[in-house]
């Protein structure tokens, strides 16, 4: 009877799982979950609907997870799974123990009927029943149910876990932002995560907390203190695993000091410059904190002769060119965004500065200051000149001038006027006594070949043979490669068989451009 019972009990036993195997709702195997994920012989919905209906017959721990996601699990696999050990823990009970079921009454028995006899029956004899041997049922022992396993721990979702609030926002550095930054926490199902450890951290400034734990909705709200440098700042929060940052923006306070910087170079107090080429500053506005702003209605004025304001400009910077002219000391003044700068330049130009090369053109007037010919009977001289010359600077204000001119004289004398003509070919040393002024006079000293005659073909006059010349003049700079020259010099003409013969006075004025 024994082994013939536990036999039924075995088939019994047996049944459910084989029911189960054919309709597809066995507990899957850690090993099976992986190869059905690795293989990916379902797609993970597919995946997901099957651990929602048959659930899984291990416990997963922190590294099956991880094992679980490198073969391919995502969100909604994990939610599933969590889904399933839950509504399993929820539907497990305490088993009752399986009593045996009561044995039926027993049937009274009918008496026997009786025999005809004469004699009456003898008494039977009292003998006593054996013990009622019992009837092999089985034992019943009651035990203690192993209480139910901890729910598995939440698992964090990378994607639903995210900053919700303050993502973005703008702030004066120095400042804590208007809003506070809302962190919130949630599992694979979307289900808010209550207590689980936060920390925070920012690229500038401060957070406050730097440390807390999610409350009942899964949500941690940090504070932003700006740093003092513009620009964006990170704030980064790490809950486990997990990592996500939000990005706030610090901006520039208001303007506070107009900064004028040449290339890289801050410029402060005096700016000296040691050469013709332009200069160019940019002028920026900057904040307290050195953080730069945009400069409004800018302006830019120079004065002094010593340099010249080309050009100013405004966009997120000012910028200035500046034309050094000569020698001498300037002012540059600078206002924007309601501020205030002067800056103090200094022109100190080298002898190298100036452009060794040149060419010029003059012309005189050749009837001041009694002009003399060896013409008798001559009363008068007047007549105009008019040269071309190229110039060689050697050194500090010294120069080497080479040139050719043509005159037109008419001589008035008692017997009635004669028409001249001069033609010259000279070469004449010049040294300018302040060159780097702006004004320099000039001393000079010449030499030359020369032809005068008489428009009757030299039958009244012909001169020919050499003359000197000398004198004094100034030199005005208009630009750095534009100077005007005035010239007063006489001219000392001879001839070869009789001597002196003539003495010109001319009254010149040229330009000359350097090369």
């Amino acid at each position: 009877m024994t082994s013939l019972r536990t036999l039924v009990l075995l088939s019994l036993a047996v049944l459910p799982t084989r029911s189960a195997r054919a309709q597809g709702t066995t507990p899957l195997r850690k090993s099976e979950l992986v190869r059905l994920l690795a293989t990916r012989a379902l797609s993970k919905p597919e995946v997901a609907a099957l651990v929602r209906r048959s659930c899984v017959t291990f416990q997963p721990t922190a590294h099956d997870r991880t094992e679980l996601r490198t073969a391919g699990a995502d969100d909604a696999v994990l939610a599933a799974l969590d889904e399933c050990l839950r509504a399993r823990l929820a539907r497990a009970a305490p088993p009752s123990p399986p009593y045996p079921p009561p044995a039926p009454p027993a049937r009274p028995r009918a008496p026997a009927p009786a025999r005809p006899s004469a004699l009456p029956p003898a008494p039977l004899p009292v003998v006593a029943s054996p013990p009622a041997t019992p009837i092999d049922t089985p034992a019943v022992v009651a035990r203690a149910e192993p209480p139910p396993p901890p729910p598995p721990p939440p698992v964090i979702s990378e994607r639903l876990t995210q900053f919700a609030r303050g993502v973005e926002l703008h702030g004066r550095v120095g400042s804590t932002l208007s809003q506070a930054l809302v962190l919130e926490v949630r599992d694979t199902a979307g289900a808010p995560v209550a207590g689980l450890p936060v920390t925070i951290v920012t690229t500038s400034g401060t957070v406050t907390p730097s440390a807390a734990e999610s409350d009942a909705s899964g949500v941690v709200r940090v504070r932003v203190t700006l740093g003092e440098r513009a620009g964006p700042t990170v704030v980064t929060a790490r809950v486990g695993t997990v990592t996500r940052t939000a990005l706030v923006h610090a901006d520039p306070g208001p303007p506070e000091a107009l900064v004028v910087a040449r290339g890289d170079t801050p410029v402060t107090g005096s700016l000296t410059l040691r050469s013709r080429d332009t200069v160019v500053l940019r002028v920026v506005a900057r904040d307290r904190y050195g953080n730069r702003t945009t400069v409004d209605a800018f302006a830019a004025t120079s004065t002094g002769r010593a340099i010249a304001l080309r050009s100013a400009a405004a966009d997120s910077a000012a910028v200035v060119v500046l034309e050094p002219r000569r020698s001498g000391a300037g002012e540059l003044t600078l206002s924007g965004s309601g501020l205030r700068a002067r800056l103090a330049v200094d022109v100190v130009l080298p002898v190298t500065s100036v452009r060794p090369w040149g060419i010029g053109a003059r012309t005189a007037w050749l009837g001041s200051n009694h002009p003399w010919i060896a013409l008798a009977g001559l009363t008068g001289i007047s007549g105009a000149d008019f040269s071309v010359f190229g110039r060689r600077t050697l050194a500090a204000g010294l120069s080497l001038a080479l040139g050719a001119g043509a005159s037109s004289l008419n001589a008035d004398r008692t017997t009635g006027a004669v028409s001249l003509r001069l033609l010259e070919a000279s070469g004449r040393a010049e040294l300018a006594l302040v060159p780097r002024a702006t004004v320099s006079p000039v001393l000079s000293l010449g030499a030359g070949a020369y032809r005068l005659e008489s428009g009757d073909n030299g039958q009244t006059v012909y001169h020919t043979n050499v003359f000197w010349s000398g004198g004094i003049g100034v030199d005005v700079e208009v630009t750095p490669s534009v100077i005007v020259e005035v010239r007063v010099e006489r001219q000392w003409m001879r001839d070869t068989n009789k001597g002196h013969v003539a003495t010109l006075w001319p009254l010149s004025a040229g330009v000359r451009v350097g090369l």
